[in-house]
């Protein structure tokens, strides 16, 4: 993780090299004017550090899932049926944390590259049961694998002990931001 983010700052040092020469940079997620030297302060802070990371982690996962025909923000719903399919897209919404409009969107997708398939319900008429095609649950070796394979690169550096403090911290996190993010519908 510590390499990953050493070549992040190089590489963001290299891209502000004009706007650094006249002293002035934009800082990120600010919409303010500051100094190279604020940027990398901004990305110091817990919160710059999580988005860092997590733009990291995607561009990686993007790279490593769509030569098998899965964008990264599909694979949250693939594991998700992984674990049993026959959800509604509303409960699929809920469980992975996104707008219905998004999923909606998401699943067209998915079902346009033939990863799942809309069933009608039996116990509602007006819902769809979204379920795995045949190729969806063949994915799920190959992409696990790449998945984990992400993982322990970014996280390679630390002792197994740290990377279960440091999943238990985002986790503790993650819990206390979703009971106010968006909390009436999630």
């Amino acid at each position: 993780m510590a390499r990953l983010m050493r070549k992040a700052r190089a590489k963001g040092s290299r891209k502000s090299g004009a706007k650094a020469a006249s002293g002035r940079t934009k800082s990120l997620g600010a919409g303010r004017r500051g100094t190279v030297r604020a940027k990398l302060v901004h990305e110091r802070t817990l919160a710059g550090l999580v988005t860092l990371t997590s733009r990291l982690f995607a561009r990686a996962l993007h790279d490593r899932l769509v030569p098998h025909g899965v964008a990264p923000g599909q694979l949250s719903v693939l594991q998700r049926l992984w674990e049993g399919d026959g959800l509604t897209q509303a409960e699929l919404a809920r469980a992975v944390r996104v707008e219905q409009p998004t999923m909606a969107r998401t699943l067209d997708r998915m079902e346009r590259d033939d990863l799942i398939a809309r069933v009608p319900s039996k116990q509602d008429r007006r819902a769809f049961n979204v379920r795995l095609t045949s190729r969806g649950r063949a994915l799920r070796r190959a992409v696990e694998a790449e998945s984990r394979s992400i993982e322990s690169l970014a996280l390679g550096s630390l002792k197994r002990t740290d990377r279960g403090t440091l999943a238990r911290i985002l986790g503790g996190g993650a819990g206390s931001l979703g009971k106010v993010v968006s909390g009436d519908d999630h």
